[in-house]
């Protein structure tokens, strides 16, 4: 069983929060099919992500405002998509703004 840490600012500093074994989108994260795209302009949403792509993609916004951050996901099928669409996406300009595209959680 994978233990999995949630951080959360305390009195006296940052405390590690159990969260248990949970399948969801961002601990599917790991694999090296999915990439991180970062630099994204404010104005940048899913649809215009996945256009870009072709893929399933995910832009990671602040829970109250619902303004983009400036980075999202996209998953691919395989590691040859991503690497792929890696060596071709990383550095160019969507919406705007210069993109960076890495693996996600540093695989890559």
């Amino acid at each position: 069983m994978a233990l999995k840490l949630g951080w959360r600012r305390g009195g006296g500093g940052w405390l590690a929060l159990p969260l248990g074994n949970r399948t969801t989108a961002s601990s599917s994260a790991c694999s090296s099919s999915n990439l991180f795209v970062g630099g994204l302009s404010y104005d940048t949403n899913e649809t215009a992500l996945k256009d870009v792509f072709s893929q399933c993609a995910k832009v990671i916004c602040h829970p109250t405002s619902g303004k983009s951050k400036g980075f999202g996901f996209v998953k691919f099928s395989s590691q040859n998509q991503a690497d792929a669409a890696l060596q071709k996406m990383n550095g160019q300009v969507l919406d705007g703004r210069k993109i960076r595209v890495h693996y996600a959680n540093g695989t890559g």
